[in-house]
């Protein structure tokens, strides 16, 4: 005898992914970890893996250069960090300088993510056996963990992952015992809208879960490939970013010049400054000249030129005026 457990409140959100918006990057990551014994000497660097993640936004890139991130000591970008005990729990409130280890990924040549905020629905069948309490039990157990690490991988990736409770009409639709029936992942994805949505289905013996092929609009479940929850939670994430990744070209700058109009005051030369400082793909920012209400800068583009029309777009400071490969023209708005 199987049933299927549900549990979690869901709140009907609309997700979206909105424009690059890489010069509005945060300064500083925090995260709150509960301290164990199995994590009491590695919480910092847990704290910094996260905190990559977030920058990249690619957990493949992370585990292809785990190596090399795990060479990076965390304290060089710790900015705070305290420890303090609540409900007879241990936890530690750590602080990452993300701006600076952005910086430094950027200088080693890494891609990095705008670091949107994404929201994603998991539909999570757990198949418990009645005929055993003990194995009912275990299963409950096991997949209650389940959904917790992957609410977990979602939060430290700036994600919202919701668990939906099926109501009546969800349930005449989903047939939950035949797993390959795809027109019901199309109506539930219409039905509750999010920037993508993960299947799985856990028992106490097997925990499979399965995306949206992108090949068919992300509508439509792969069921030719079954990945572990937390693999299949990253991968999710990454297929969102995907196409949020900002190329970094560091290794070969190329020379560049950003003109900007509409220079009216010295307070609006100094905030000019500040915002372009602010854009990943300008490095080595230097003022060229100032003549009536024009600022030329001079800078290298360690960024893709194909991308500097998406970055602009609905920038809340510059309307772009022109673009070529050597230079860019900017109204100050």
């Amino acid at each position: 005898m199987i049933r299927l457990i549900f549990s979690y409140k869901f709140f009907f959100l609309l997700g979206f992914i909105s424009n690059l918006a890489f010069a509005d990057l945060p300064d500083e990551h925090e995260f709150l970890i509960e301290i164990n014994e199995q994590n009491k000497s590695s919480f910092l660097n847990h704290a910094l893996q996260n905190s990559i993640l977030k920058i990249l936004g690619s957990y493949e890139t992370y585990i292809k250069k785990e190596n090399f991130f795990n060479s990076i000591n965390p304290r060089d970008f710790i900015s705070e960090f305290g420890s303090f005990n609540e409900s007879d729990k241990s936890f530690s409130k750590i602080i990452i300088d993300a701006s600076s280890l952005r910086n430094f990924l950027v200088k080693n040549g890494f891609d990095i993510s705008s670091e949107i905020k994404t929201k994603f629905i998991g539909w999570i069948l757990c198949d418990a056996d009645l005929d055993s309490l003990k194995f009912y039990k275990r299963a409950k157990q096991k997949c209650e963990q389940i959904k917790k690490n992957l609410f977990n991988i979602s939060q430290n990736r700036n994600a919202d992952l919701y668990f939906p409770i099926l109501d009546s009409e969800d349930l005449i639709s989903f047939k939950a015992q035949n797993k390959e029936d795809e027109a019901d992942f199309i109506y539930l994805s219409d039905r509750y809208k999010a920037d993508s949505f993960i299947y799985c289905r856990l028992s106490y013996q097997n925990e499979n879960c399965y995306l949206p092929d992108k090949n068919l609009s992300g509508r439509y479940l792969n069921f030719s490939k079954n990945l572990k929850p937390n693999l299949a939670m990253h991968t999710l994430i990454d297929s969102v970013l995907s196409d949020q990744i900002l190329e970094i070209n560091s290794l070969n700058p190329k020379p560049f010049t950003i003109n900007i109009k509409n220079i009216s005051s010295l307070d609006d030369y100094k905030n000019v400054l500040k915002e372009v400082k602010k854009i990943i793909i300008f490095s080595d920012v230097t003022t060229y000249s100032l003549s009536g209400n024009e600022l030329s800068l001079s800078t290298s583009l360690i960024g893709n030129y194909d991308q500097i029309s998406k970055l602009f777009l609905d920038y809340s400071f510059f309307i772009l005026e022109d673009a070529n490969e050597a230079s860019i023209s900017l109204i100050y708005n």
